[in-house]
């Protein structure tokens, strides 16, 4: 496999979540390799050997207990997952680097709600009072306004 594949199914693996966008994952993966050059390749090849191992998760998890380097980048790749931002070494933050990164960030799914300052696409409602409606309640078919 290649650098990209083993990235998604690592990040498939670490997050939990079985259908990551690819590009969203070649994205993340150069911005990752960028700031962490030497600690993300050997996260993908820790991975490639735990990918062989009877339980992957297990193996993993033991290959991150031993080596804190890769420990901070697998943490740092499932931030980017989340929120589309991870924490530098120098400890600035690496904020999303698209607005549609900053959208399709997995925390939006977890506390079931959309992205803080954009408004939910159709068919949800949108306009003014979108939010007066729960997430999960609104069963109401969008269309667009005919008064202005």
């Amino acid at each position: 496999m290649t650098h990209a594949a083993d990235f998604l199914a690592l990040s498939e693996l670490l997050t939990a979540e079985p259908s990551l966008d690819a590009a969203i994952a070649d994205a993340y993966r150069l911005r990752l390799t960028g700031t962490f050059p030497a600690d993300l390749p050997r996260l993908i090849d820790a991975y490639r050997e735990a990918a062989a191992q009877a339980d992957p998760a297990a193996a993993l998890q033991a290959a991150l207990d031993a080596d804190t380097a890769l420990a901070r980048a697998a943490k740092e790749a499932i931030a980017v997952w989340y929120t589309s931002e991870f924490t530098r070494p120098d400890n600035r933050t690496d904020p999303p680097d698209t607005p549609g990164h900053y959208r399709a960030g997995l925390i939006w799914k977890v506390i079931k709600a959309h992205p803080i300052s954009a408004a939910p696409e159709p068919p949800a409602p949108s306009g003014y009072g979108y939010w007066t409606q729960h997430p999960e309640a609104r069963t109401q078919t969008w269309t667009p306004s005919t008064t202005s």
